[in-house]
């Protein structure tokens, strides 16, 4: 067998490290092969950390033949693994004007629209695809993602159960199946899905990050946190932001109009929203704490989502605990020391299981000067206790501490800060 054929062959059974070294060992004898860097491409694009890579060989491919659709659309899906739509949509549109009936290349534009979030349009790009070629799998994946995350609750079924009987061993309409039951509301039957897909696939991170997630849905806040995430991904980003902003426009108006009737029920509301805003980025690290009491789920968990789990459910609960000891002993620095906990959780929160690097460095240096806030205050009050009244180091920490945790709600929102580069 040639080095070529075994390197196809370890590709066609999932074993891509080995493919990917057959590849190299071609191109040393024939740096000029298209049809070998297409498939390196095609190998690199499915491993952790290589998709830059991918990008690399395909291009070499495209300029060694410019003329093959293929390789404009398999530029395309490694463009939209990216995050860079535009880009993937104008390498598309390339293999289109090649070939305008292609299935892979409509199915890559229906990638394209979806890595934008538009989702109507991946909808419709991926019936394109299925009009052409009714086989073609990913096309059929993309119609039940995009379906379901517009609401097309129905509709989505239908999809999944096809997928499902087309062919029952595909990891990824287990995946399908297994998001489409988040979505309805049975984790269970979601956890039944997802276990399936990582036995077919063992390597599969999509099937492993919706497992965790019903792990996380076995607590009724966290399916409440499920749901509000639900409702916002039927949106482009823009509209994220608008429908943020008007919501807070909403509470503000609120709250001025509740002043003027009775104050507490402002302060009330004020609470409530203050609530709601930290569960929004808590909620993950907390379902990551309870996700560590289970012996067994917590298996499944990254190092990044177990130190999540402790820096923001562990510090939540200990913040809660020193606080109330704190308050109802008249302690003032571990009542300090208990608030400055429960502020770190947010971008604690954020600095861990954070894909982009960018992000983790901002949100890690907010959460590192929280717990310096904290420390330096625990400190200077526990030497001057009793005294009447705060230290202004302790009062000038503390305000920075309690911003940087409000910054963070805001910062979360910016997407270059939690996506990184890399799929």
């Amino acid at each position: 067998m040639s080095e070529l054929a075994h390197g196809l062959l370890l590709q066609d059974q999932g074993r891509l490290e080995e493919a990917e070294a057959c590849f190299y060992g071609v191109l040393a004898r024939e740096p000029e092969n298209d049809f070998v860097l297409g498939r390196l491409a095609l190998c690199q694009m499915h491993q952790p950390g290589k998709k830059k890579t991918a990008l690399e060989s395909v291009d070499a491919a495209i300029r060694l033949r410019a003329d093959e659709p293929f390789y404009h659309s398999l530029r395309s899906l490694i463009l939209s693994d990216l995050h860079r739509g535009r880009e993937a949509l104008a390498a598309v549109d390339r293999a289109l004007a090649l070939d305008p009936s292609d299935s892979f290349t409509l199915a890559a534009k229906a990638a394209a629209f979806c890595s934008m979030e538009r989702w109507a349009e991946g909808e419709e790009w991926s019936r394109r695809s299925l009009a052409a070629d009714p086989d073609n799998a990913m096309a059929s994946n993309l119609l039940a993602h995009t379906l379901r995350l517009q609401g097309k609750s129905e509709l989505n079924a239908a999809a999944v159960a096809r997928l499902l009987e087309a062919d029952p061993e595909d990891s990824f309409a287990h995946v399908n199946a297994g998001w489409s039951a988040l979505h309805r509301g049975d984790r269970r039957q979601a956890e039944t899905h997802f276990r399936e897909a990582l036995r077919l696939d063992p390597e599969s991170d999509a099937a492993r990050e919706g497992l965790i997630e019903s792990f996380r849905a076995r607590s009724v806040f966290y399916r409440a946190y499920l749901s509000y995430c639900f409702f916002m991904q039927r949106f482009t980003g823009g509209k994220q932001w608008l429908i943020i902003i008007g919501f807070y426009l909403v509470y503000q108006a609120s709250r001025r109009y509740l002043e003027k009737i009775n104050p507490l029920y402002a302060g009330l509301l004020a609470i409530l929203w203050l609530g709601l805003v930290l569960w929004v980025w808590l909620a993950p690290g907390v379902g990551n704490f309870l996700i560590l009491l289970d012996r067994s789920a917590r298996l499944a968990l990254k190092p990044g989502e177990r130190n999540q789990g402790i820096a923001v459910g562990g510090a939540l609960i200990a913040g809660l605990v020193l606080g109330a000891g704190g308050f109802f002993s008249g302690y003032a620095p571990i009542l300090l020391a208990g608030i400055g906990l429960i502020a770190s959780t947010v971008p604690a929160a954020l600095a861990f299981d954070n894909d982009s690097t960018v992000g983790r460095y901002v949100f890690g240096g907010l959460a590192g000067l929280v717990y310096l806030g904290t420390i330096v205050s625990f400190a200077v009050e526990a030497v001057r206790f009793p005294a009447n009244g705060l230290h202004p180091v302790t009062t000038s920490l503390g305000g920075a501490a309690l911003l940087a945790a409000i910054a963070c709600t805001w910062l979360g929102n910016v997407r270059s800060l939690r996506r990184g580069d890399e799929s």
